[in-house]
């Protein structure tokens, strides 16, 4: 068993040391909506796992906020994504992002093997903010493990399919390679992490994936999301709570849809099997409308001959095609394991069966 590297010394473990056949993965933003999924991945193969983030630790809900009809309640999170029953291979610190200070401490005792960075302000977000947590947080990471003197972990750097923006026809799917030129300022913010952390991870010799993850369905999901909203309205029309009349935006756009689940999947994949150097789509690689979102959702809840869709102003710079060529994630082993009605059922039953049970 030999040396200190071998072994964890994180203080929240009750000082168990284990052997390194076990591996030691921290996950930034581990509280967000991908976060929880991952963390559950990761601890469901027998891993340690130290999240990280900037609230307190909560058991028991998301961080951000869902509706059921006109109240908002903290997002309650489903029953597999507890962390309790992992006991001390799950541990959690608190802690901003842009403490580079004590994200060294946290890395020279934890010593992960892995560390996957999730922690993202959201589309809408204020700029100042955005950029703040997305290009400078990410900096200040990379920064952290330089200056921790740790043997050097394998990075993950989550960022968004958004960076590619509008695309010819002649240009989807969507290729790694594509041009990038963003049609938002979120979209922007994590461009900006991705060149940073390049330029960083080359200079620190920091062996650093970049994961492009493209639009997620999934149970829990922000509202500021369209699958979110149209999931909400649906449920609470179905269990009568809400007239049946759901307002739209544009419905002929079209985006990559993947599920969550599949998402943790392939996160765990690329800590596996990516080649550092290297960006990945991750995505379905299948092309949906929004309209097909909507149309779904009212089919699953078998409302098809009730509902009335009202349309509203559309979103500016909204992008007509979008989604993702995902060739190369596929190279390494890597199959949805959901399509989009199936991921859409999951969302739907989180409102009627979880939500709804907490008023």
């Amino acid at each position: 068993m030999g040396s200190k590297d071998n072994l964890t010394v994180w203080p929240g473990a009750n000082h168990t040391v284990r052997a390194m056949l076990t591996k030691r993965f921290l996950v930034t933003g581990a509280q967000g909506f991908v976060g929880r999924y991952v963390v559950s991945r990761l601890l469901s193969s027998h891993s340690e796992v130290l999240g990280v983030g900037r609230s307190s630790r909560l058991d028991d809900t998301f961080t951000h906020s869902v509706s059921w009809k006109t109240q908002l309640l903290q997002a309650p999170l489903p029953e597999q994504l507890k962390t309790s029953r992992y006991g001390d291979r799950y541990q959690y610190a608190s802690i901003d992002i842009r403490d580079r200070v004590g994200l060294c401490e946290i890395l020279r005792s934890f010593r992960p093997h892995v560390l996957i960075h999730l922690a993202s302000g959201l589309r809408d977000d204020p700029p100042d903010y955005l950029f703040r947590l997305n290009f400078e947080g990410t900096i200040h990471l990379v920064e952290a493990i330089n200056d921790s003197g740790i043997e050097v972990p394998r990075l993950i750097i989550c960022s968004t399919g958004g960076v590619y923006g509008h695309a010819a026809d002649n240009n989807v799917p969507l290729k790694e390679g594509a041009s990038c030129i963003p049609a938002d300022l979120y979209s922007a913010s994590k461009l900006a992490a991705e060149h940073a952390s390049r330029i960083l991870a080359g200079q620190y010799q920091i062996p650093t994936i970049w994961a492009r993850l493209f639009n997620l369905v999934g149970a829990g999901l922000d509202e500021r999301h369209a699958c979110g909203r149209f999931a909400s309205t649906v449920a609470a029309i179905l269990k009568k709570e809400l007239p049946p009349v759901i307002k739209v935006g544009r419905l002929d756009t079209t985006r990559d849809f993947v599920n969550v689940i599949d998402v943790a999947y392939a996160l765990e994949l690329l800590a596996e099997k990516g080649m550092p150097g290297e960006i990945y789509n991750v995505g379905s690689g299948t092309e949906s409308s929004i309209r097909s979102v909507l149309d779904t959702l009212i089919s699953l809840a078998g409302l098809e001959d009730s509902v009335r869709v009202e349309h509203t102003e559309s979103r500016a710079n909204d992008i007509p095609r979008h989604f993702a060529d995902i060739e190369r994630l596929k190279s390494l082993g890597f199959r949805a394991k959901y399509d989009l009605r199936q991921s859409l059922e999951q969302l739907l039953l989180y409102y009627v069966e979880t939500v709804a049970e907490q008023l």
